[in-house]
């Protein structure tokens, strides 16, 4: 694969993960060019004091510093301010996303604007999380898949790898800022005629800390959806 990678981590509360996952992503990453950026949201457990000090061990990681905790998608699009790379890699922080699929993933994007690393096809899968939580999951990608007619299975995985001109295209027009942005930015990418492929991964409930998801978290992504599709928004 030609072309430099850049991978953005959000943070909030990672300080028991974060070293762990940045010494993961540059292991899988170790024969391509690659930066890192880490986009933490004063985290009060001292994630940004980790992120700076990696930071100061290699040089390819960046640091960018909110003030608040703004929502994921804002995170990813304020990280991408920082990015110079041809691939756009997004990836939680919390270990949830094995980087060791990046590779396999990298490849895939040579012949696709976007690769989805999902749980919902043949060869992925979710350990770790409770039965009520993986048919919330798998019965709202259904429902996505149906009502928009699109052959895409995990709409709201968040480990993808993006090109550049994809995302310089698709995202001035993603509005959404929570968790509602997965939907909306592929969503998106689909509807303007963007090749989307999909890489079987395992995911893994976070071991450590607790879920940024909530019911709250739910209901604005549920309101988002209805008004995407619907084009009420």
């Amino acid at each position: 694969m030609d072309g430099k990678v850049s991978v953005i981590t959000p943070v909030y509360n990672e300080n028991k993960t974060l070293k762990l996952n940045i010494q993961r992503i540059r292991e899988a990453l170790r024969s391509v060019p690659h930066e890192i950026i880490i986009v933490d949201d004063n985290s009060p457990d001292g994630s940004g004091v980790i992120a700076d000090s990696l930071a100061e061990l290699f040089p390819n990681i960046k640091v960018l510093h909110r003030s608040s905790k703004r929502g994921l998608g804002t995170a990813y699009k304020e990280g991408f301010s920082l990015c110079s790379g041809d691939y756009i890699v997004s990836i939680d922080s919390d270990l949830s996303h094995d980087p060791c699929y990046l590779p396999e993933m990298m490849k895939a994007a040579e012949k696709a604007d976007l690769v989805i690393g999902s749980r919902l096809i043949k060869g992925g899968s979710i350990v770790g999380r409770s039965f009520w939580r993986d048919c919330l999951s798998i019965v709202t990608n259904i429902v996505i898949r149906l009502l928009t007619r699109k052959e895409v299975f995990d709409w709201t995985s968040g480990l993808r790898v993006y090109r550049r001109a994809l995302w310089e295209d698709v995202m001035p027009n993603v509005h959404c800022d929570k968790w509602d942005f997965q939907f909306e930015s592929l969503y998106k990418t689909v509807k303007q005629g963007y090749r989307v492929r999909e890489v079987p991964i395992t995911f893994y409930e976070r071991a450590d800390g607790e879920s940024k998801f909530s019911l709250r978290e739910g209901l604005v992504f549920l309101g988002s959806f209805l008004r995407i599709v619907f084009k009420l928004k």
